[in-house]
């Protein structure tokens, strides 16, 4: 048996170095000043906390998901690994189908229940069953089952040995938190979740804000600060910036490259950012006509500007991607398929010649109704149209576009590939065919055993040269077209201290403190 523990005080500097991305943020944390409040804004309203009814979370959701819920494990984004949190030790089968977690005990709910191995069990039972059809289901579907052995004991059995186990326990995306079992079976996690994190929830206004308060029964009630946290929901980009510059809201997340610009040079706003995976995306319906045509979404690809959308868009503050793996992998060019017109007008002739279309039908596109939603859709509309394809745009809200994309009810739509310690699950569940996450309806038999390959390898290496062989694959398909790279941006107040630089693009507010000038 492999065993993997930290000593106490170990595990504590850990957890501190792991909220906050840097060493120093943990020395800096013995100045923190108990009390206060803070307001922060948030792009989009949330779907919902529970994992079946709430879908997907989305960068904004997670902001507000680390401070009601927490995941079995921690991560150490420094030294790319999991970390002990709600787990305190694991053990590994030699064979690595067996995972045996030691919870720790005396952690509460914040409705006063006891966290034990059955919340976990019914957590990820509930996720694996298909009858839920759960969105994180896909990128999780290596775990055979999950078993309470004891009531601090739980075991992961999986199909065959997974490399992205432990990553994946540490999330806090929708499938990584815990919530009560009681809350769940009452049917009430969606709306007013509960869970064992520092801050309890007390108001949900749909549309405008959610509240949360301190939970003085937190499992290391030492590290929280804040009494309040307000997470206003502000959809404009240039509403949510003009609040951080006038005090009204104390910290933001945006991507918005006027706004990254602006505030990079104001003295009285602190900036904080991060290089990672993930990519946003455009996604192609290969689903259904007319882009179930492989010519066509070739000619669509070529049409794309990536370049273009980062200058107009981004103003220069995004990397260009040819795959979404960030500075783990060097995937180099992946058959990215790149901006040329004259190449994307070859393939809408080879399209017409192959249907005898006259014309290539008009193709609606849908996307956010933020200002960078309706940007890109323009970029997008305009740079097709040069091509000889007209891209009819469809703005909608966030949720409305969430559902429809996972639907299929869409030809094109904006998205996003979030970044991951590990990639792998999410390239998987995008290629595989007949998962819930294939949205773009890949059906390449070749890239499916690769897929099932990739899943499998103990080697590292391996494992990620599959993920550039996925990469290169689906790049060739002209299926999914790179918006622009991960890196992340979250801006604060002078008076707000404690905010680490945004890892995986996700803002955590959770240790954050008030230091009002004299």
């Amino acid at each position: 048996m492999r065993t993997s523990r930290l000593p106490l005080k170990l595990a504590t500097a850990t957890a501190l170095s792991l909220l906050a991305g840097t060493a120093v943020f943990a020395e800096s944390h013995s100045m923190a000043k108990k009390g206060g409040e803070i307001t922060v804004a948030i792009e989009t309203d949330v779907r919902g906390f529970d994992t079946v009814k709430g879908g997907v979370l989305g960068q904004t959701g997670e902001i507000v998901m680390r401070a009601i819920q927490e995941p079995l494990l921690g991560f150490d984004n420094e030294k790319n690994e999991a970390t002990p949190w709600l787990a305190t030790e694991w053990t590994v089968s030699e064979d690595q189908t067996v995972y045996t977690f030691k919870l720790r005990e005396g952690v509460k709910f914040h409705d006063g229940s006891d966290f034990d191995a059955e919340d976990v069990a019914a957590h990820y039972t509930r996720i694996l069953d298909p009858e839920m059809k759960s969105a994180s289901r896909s990128f999780i579907a290596s775990i055979d089952k999950v078993v309470a052995t004891d009531p601090m004991t739980v075991e992961f059995h999986l199909k065959h040995p997974w490399l992205a186990l432990l990553p994946y326990l540490a999330t806090t995306s929708m499938s990584g938190p815990i919530p009560a079992k009681e809350s769940v079976d009452a049917d009430t996690q969606n709306r007013s979740p509960v869970g064992t994190g520092p801050f309890r929830f007390v108001e949900w206004a749909s549309g405008d804000r959610i509240v949360v308060e301190k939970n003085p029964d937190y499992w290391r009630a030492d590290e929280i600060n804040l009494d309040r946290i307000t997470f206003r929901i502000l959809p404009d980009t240039q509403t949510r910036f003009a609040s951080l510059k006038s005090g009204e809201v104390d910290v933001i997340w945006t991507d918005r490259g006027a706004s990254i610009v602006d505030a990079e040079k104001d003295k009285s706003i602190v900036t904080l950012a991060t290089d990672g995976a993930g990519a946003a995306t455009n996604m192609l319906n290969g689903k259904r006509e007319p882009l179930s045509n492989a010519t066509l979404r070739k000619a669509l690809a070529h049409a794309w500007n990536q370049d273009g959308a980062n200058k107009i868009t981004w103003k220069g503050t995004r990397p260009f991607v040819t795959h979404p793996l960030g500075t783990a992998k060097d995937c180099g060019e992946a058959n990215y398929r790149h901006f040329d017109i004259e190449k994307a007008k070859e393939y809408v002739a080879e399209y017409l010649k192959e249907t005898g279309k006259t014309e290539v039908p008009p193709i609606v596109m849908i996307h956010t109704t933020t200002e960078r939603g309706r940007e890109l859709g323009s970029i997008y509309q305009q740079t097709a149209k040069a091509a000889g394809i007209t891209i009819n745009l469809e703005p909608v809200d966030q949720s409305t576009l969430v559902a429809r994309t996972f639907k299929g009810d869409f030809d094109i739509t904006g998205w996003r590939i979030a970044d991951g310690a590990d990639m792998g699950p999410q390239l998987y569940a995008y290629a595989k065919i007949g998962s819930s996450y294939n949205l773009t309806g890949f059906n390449n038999p070749e890239l499916d055993a690769l897929a099932d390959k990739m899943r499998v390898a103990t080697d590292m290496e391996d494992r990620l040269n599959m993920q550039c062989e996925m990469v290169s694959m689906m790049n060739d398909d002209g299926s999914i077209e790179y918006v622009g790279g991960g890196r992340y941006y979250a801006f604060t107040t002078l008076r707000v201290k404690g905010v680490p630089p945004p890892y995986r693009g996700v803002v955590d507010v959770t240790r954050a403190w008030v230091d009002e000038p004299s």
